[in-house]
């Protein structure tokens, strides 16, 4: 299943980039979800050049999972969760209000 929006295609496409998938050494923090990468824990890492401007991207696996599963045409690094309200109409980061309760007791 693929999000038919125009996910991606906002012309904030890299001058160039670099992808890799490496084993955090240290905790690092999701850019998607803002979740900690626990050391140990595989993420993807991805550094390049957007308007002129150097940047460094963390992602989790679960959301970088997510981002290949729905936006295969692509989707702006920070912006998937507003992109899957936007085109899917869910919020996959919220907690339900009876998990959130129960997480109280």
């Amino acid at each position: 299943m693929n999000c038919a929006c125009s996910a991606g295609d906002n012309g904030e496409y890299p001058e160039f980039f670099n992808e890799s998938f490496p084993v955090a050494r240290k905790e690092h923090t999701c850019c998607e979800c803002r979740e900690t990468i626990p050391k140990g824990s595989k993420y993807q890492y991805v550094a390049g050049k957007w308007d002129g401007y150097f940047d460094t991207f963390k992602t989790c696996m679960g959301c970088y999972r997510v981002r290949e599963d729905y936006f295969s045409s692509g989707c702006p690094f920070e912006y998937l969760k507003e992109e899957l309200q936007n085109c899917l109409d869910i919020d996959y980061l919220e907690v339900p209000e009876s998990e959130d309760e129960d997480a109280n007791s």
